[in-house]
This record gives structure tokens, sequence and C-alpha cells, in this order.
């Protein structure tokens, strides 16, 4: 069974971005620390996003942050500190101590859930706040609306409602460049937005030993609903970083469910778990209790791991250590 394109666009901003302290998997002297002041150059700038034009006349310096997924490029940016509304706490850990300092002093805006607990923002609680962008997915807000009351909003790539037909092609590392200078652009950081770029591509793998086959699912639903990732999602160019092929690559979905017995029909050597919440094990225990994936090779061979959501998807800065956490887990296994 396939997933319409608005559900799968809701699916995906159900899933809170987990952050990084910088590139490397140390804790960080991040560009939040530095921040460095925007430039004007250069400025109006008119990028396409989403189908939508957006156009900034100077570099955005209030930001109304809705989920996290762009908040690993922000820091990467040195743009932390622009943030002037958030919807949710990012989880601890992962970030540089100078960002959760500067996410620490601001309150939350309330919001409501939509059908995959998503977060969705009132027009109101938004236009509280003064921003000169908005960066959420198209779903949660309403684009239209805010652009009418002279506020543009950014929306990640790959939650567009509507996406480009270059984003239905298998992906590749060159969608988290594209992503981290479309905001580059919009914040007049551009020197910054080719610096991280360049420290991202040195920790990208070339190359690593072929691990087989490998398919990554995202469990809900109490483990009711199984939903592989296909060619378009950043889950294909970080797993042949790892050395693994994804069995759904051919499809040019990026997200969708699937039944067990398709998965079976694919039969992938690992099972990759992706995860936006709780712990590992918990979540390799609830899709072991699904009925039917007892017939799963990956499952018979103990080859099921669980590896955080933000490692692949949505592509960001944080997607280049998603191979190194994945070969981690590989390992593992034996």
């Amino acid at each position: 069974m396939t997933t319409p394109r608005f559900r799968r666009a809701l699916l995906a901003a159900t899933v809170p971005v987990l952050a990084l302290g910088l590139l490397s998997g140390c804790t960080a002297t991040t560009a939040a620390e530095t921040s460095p002041a925007p430039s004007d150059a250069g400025f109006p700038v008119t990028i396409e996003n989403c189908g939508s034009t957006i156009t900034l006349d100077a570099p955005a310096r209030r930001i109304v942050l809705v989920n996290d997924d762009e908040l690993p490029n922000l820091e990467a940016l040195g743009a932390v500190d622009r943030i002037v509304a958030i919807t949710a706490t990012p989880q601890p850990g992962l970030y540089a101590d100078a960002t959760y300092d500067a996410l620490d002093a601001l309150s939350p805006l309330t919001t409501e859930q939509n059908a995959t607990g998503g977060s969705v923002v009132s027009q109101e609680s938004i236009l509280g706040a003064s921003p000169d962008l908005v960066i959420a997915p198209e779903n949660a807000v309403d684009r239209d609306a805010l652009a009418a009351s002279g506020i543009p909003v950014y929306s990640p790539t790959a939650y567009c409602s509507n996406p480009d037909p270059e984003l239905s092609t298998t992906a590749t590392f060159d969608r988290v460049w594209n992503e981290v200078r479309s905001l580059g652009s919009l914040l007049g950081a551009g020197d910054q937005a080719e610096q991280a770029i360049a420290a991202a591509k040195a920790t990208v793998q070339s190359s690593a030993p072929a691990a087989g086959t490998a398919a990554a699912l995202y469990v809900s639903s109490g483990g009711a609903v199984l939903s592989p990732y296909g060619g378009p999602s950043m889950v294909t160019p970080v797993f042949a970083a790892a050395g693994l092929t994804n069995v759904y690559a051919d499809s040019d979905q990026r997200v969708f469910d699937a039944s067990v017995e398709d998965i079976i029909s694919r039969d992938p050597g690992t099972i990759v778990l992706l995860y936006s919440s709780g712990d590992p094990q918990g979540t390799i225990d609830t899709f072991l209790n699904t009925p039917g994936v007892s017939g799963l090779r990956a499952v018979r061979e103990d080859r099921v791991v669980a590896l955080r959501f933000p490692y692949t998807d949505p592509p960001s800065v944080l997607s280049v250590r998603g191979p190194g956490e994945l070969a981690r887990l590989l390992d593992g296994l034996g």
C-alpha cells in the first residue's frame, strides 16, 4: 500500500531533527559562538522553494523555527542566535552548548498536532514573534497567509507538499550542499555556507566495503505501519557511503507504507530502523513484535539495527555523519 503525497509530507514533518554540535562527533565550538554578522551584499535575494518564490530585501535576522529540521544547518551557518521562536525543545547531547544556551532562552510557541503528530502553528502565534523568515514544513504553516502578511516561508525541500520533479530522483549528498547554500543565501551567509559544505564533504566516505542490501524502515502506530524510504530519500546515499544497497532505491517515493510481504519480497540482508524518540532497543523490540517480520531473513539472522532518523533525512550537515554512525552499528553485528 502506498501513501498519498500529502500524507507522506505529514509523516515527514513528525520527525524532529536531532542536530549535531558541528560535523565531528565531539563537543564543539560552533558557529553559534562566533556569530558572524550577516552580509547585505547581493541583496535583494530571490530563490525558488517548493514551487514558491522567496525574495528577501535583507538577510533574515529574526527566524521562527518550526520543528528542528534545519537546526543543524543553522548551527553550521552561525545563525542560531537569529532564532527568535521555536516549537520544541531540542533533544540533549547533540548540539554544542552555545546552541542550547541560545534556545533555552526562548519559550516554545503554542502548537497543535496534526494527524501524524507534527507541529501545526497558528499564524497569530508566528506574527507575535515578529519574524522576517519562517522555516517550517509546508504542512505546518499557511505559506500564503504568511506571505500576505509580508513574512516569507522557507520549507526544507524534503517536506515540500508538491516537490519538484528532480526531488523524485535518486538522492545524493548534493541535496545537503544545496540546502546549506539556499539557507546561506537567505541569511547573507554565503561564505559560511561554503565553509560548512567544505567541512561536510571532508567527512563523507567516498567508498566503503560492500555490506550487502538493506531496507530503512520507520515504524509507527506501535508497529502496525512500516514505512520504507526510497531512492529520493537521503537513506540511499547514506547507505551507499556505508557500503549498503537500499532495496527500495528503485522507488521514486521518498517514503511510503509497505506490507511485510513486500519487504520480505525485497529480501534485505539488514533492517535499519529509523527512530526519532525513545531508545534504540525499544524501537527494535516494537518492530520484532510486528506480525510477519519473522519471515525476514534479516530478522532470522539478527541483522536489525536502529539509527537515529536525522542521520538520514531531511538533507542537512547531520546527514554526513549518517554513514559513520551506520557503519558503527553494522560493526556491532559482527
